[in-house]
């Protein structure tokens, strides 16, 4: 995989004044194929495209690594050239910490991460350890500076509180937003990076360039995500943003990472609960992402997931669902379901809460008026989530909570069954309505299909093909066309003349 790393790179002596100023020459007696983090080669006797980015606070960046002869001149060292111009090189600052050494008894740390301060801050005078760290620094001096200026200086011996960030909004960050385009292009072509759209943000290089609350740093980290993989370079901005993102990636490629990042962090400032869904076509996938998002939200305040699969229980499901999110609506609007008799609504009702775990009631005649008024209530406020009941809520209320209409069993009349479905739909909502049908309304098919297909509501097959169906159409139609008979037109209307005339002279 492609790793950022810095380039050797000539510098005029003026320019130390625009970036971190070096404190001191490393020992001669270090191995000097070695870059100072001694991860590697920092290059090679053939000028090597190993090392990527080079960002100087100020100054210029270095181009990304191509080809060897579209390589600028000065932009990389060879063991030639480092003796003929050793005037002019220096040791390349470190543009990120984890390049960095740990700091040895007696040295100075970074005022960042505690690494070794190789560097002075030009604007602070404080110990860095590399350009990114360096941004950190001056970001926190900026921001602890910000909310002392309308209110004049504080009080000796105070220190401002870190406040809870209220929302966030992703930045590109200033290493990124140095970067030339033609080095973006460069990254993306070497990574394998394929972009469409409008207004496509730049690939990040380092988790630590979004911005991420520590705890999800350190999450990161314990899972194994030390660097971004091509995909999560690119998407996890995008992601960010609120961009909508269609991604391609092999297995193994990160990306289950690469959204779940931006979720979190979008989940992590929202107070509604719950804040995101996650749907996948198996139930292993499911499984598997849910564990992932267990590692990364781990020590996020008011961050949980709840499983919810097929094949296993669905009460144990439901009631960790609920464990976890605030709302006790979860499941607003309810659903209201028609039967034809009161003892089926009571079964129904006790089925449905024994099998589902949803809170369920029934309503029925039987029922005393304190009882349906109540349950009435509930169903409006949302204290139901499936509520069974017999005819009478079928017709006149105005149930706007209720988005979804079952008749369990079809209505006697196609009167009726208006009425019952009408709970759905009011004041210019929408709503949906399912309807079960059998051989015990067998007589009503033909004037279902007659209702419902017009609307473009799909009928099944069993319906359409019913030799009920065929039958109440075919006598609909003889009965149709003896009613045109009967009419009087105008093309018609001396033929019943001269047979009302006939008729009488026989009499």
């Amino acid at each position: 995989m492609f790793v950022p790393r810095s380039l050797k790179v000539r510098r005029n002596a003026n320019d130390d004044g625009r970036s971190c100023t070096a404190k001191k020459v490393k020992p001669e007696a270090e191995d000097p194929q070695l870059g100072a983090g001694g991860d590697g080669p920092a290059d090679d006797a053939s000028g090597t495209k190993e090392a990527a980015l080079a960002a100087h606070h100020g100054a210029q960046p270095c181009p990304l690594p191509g080809p060897a002869s579209q390589v600028p001149e000065g932009g990389l060292a060879g063991p030639g050239q480092r003796a003929q111009d050793s005037d002019l090189l220096e040791e390349p600052v470190k543009s990120f910490s984890k390049t960095q050494r740990q700091a040895e008894p007696g040295e100075p740390v970074c005022v960042v991460c505690g690494r070794y301060g190789e560097y002075i801050c030009n604007e602070t005078d404080e110990d860095v350890c590399s350009l990114e760290c360096k941004a950190k620094h001056l970001l926190q001096v900026r921001g602890a500076e910000a909310p002392l200026a309308p209110g004049g200086p504080q009080k000796a011996g105070s220190e401002p509180a870190a406040p809870h960030p209220a929302s966030y909004v992703y930045t590109e960050h200033a290493f990124i937003s140095n970067l030339r385009e033609d080095q973006i292009e460069n990254l993306r072509r070497q990574l394998g990076i394929v972009v469409q759209g409008p207004g496509v943000p730049r690939p990040i290089i380092d988790f630590e360039h979004c911005g991420f609350p520590e705890a999800l740093n350190l999450n990161l980290k314990t899972s194994g995500y030390e660097v971004p993989t091509p995909i999560q370079m690119q998407m996890v901005p995008l992601g960010l943003l609120g961009r909508d993102v269609l991604a391609s990636a092999d297995t193994g490629s990160g990306k289950t990472a690469a959204f779940l990042l931006p979720v979190i962090m979008r989940a992590l400032f929202q107070s509604k609960m719950p804040s995101a869904l996650i749907l996948t076509p198996t139930r292993e996938l499911a499984i598997q992402i849910e564990r992932q998002a267990k590692e990364l939200v781990s020590g996020l305040p008011r961050m949980r997931t709840a499983l919810l699969v097929g094949g296993l229980p669905a009460p144990p499901q439901l009631h960790r669902l609920r464990q976890r999110v605030q709302d006790k609506k979860l499941f607003k609007p309810p659903v209201l379901v028609f039967v034809d008799c009161k003892l089926g609504a009571d079964l129904l009702s006790e089925a449905v809460q024994k099998i589902t775990g949803l809170k369920s009631t029934s309503v029925h005649s039987e029922k005393s008026q304190p009882e349906r008024k109540n349950i009435l209530k509930g169903l409006l406020e949302g204290d139901y989530e499936v509520v069974v009941s017999t005819g009478v809520l079928g017709r006149g209320l105005d149930l706007v909570s209720v988005k979804l209409v079952v008749n369990f069993d079809m209505p006697p009349s196609m009167d009726e069954y208006v009425h019952q479905v009408g709970r759905v739909g009011r004041l210019g909502q929408n709503g949906t309505a399912i309807t079960f049908i059998n051989n015990n309304s067998k007589r009503l098919f033909w004037d279902i299909a007659k209702r419902v297909k017009p609307t473009g509501s799909l009928l099944p097959p069993q319906l359409l093909n019913s030799p009920y169906l065929h039958d109440q159409r075919r006598k609909e139609q003889q009965k149709d066309k003896q009613m045109q008979n009967d009419l009087v037109t105008g093309a018609n209307l001396m033929d019943i003349i001269r047979k009302h005339d006939k008729s009488n002279s026989q009499k």
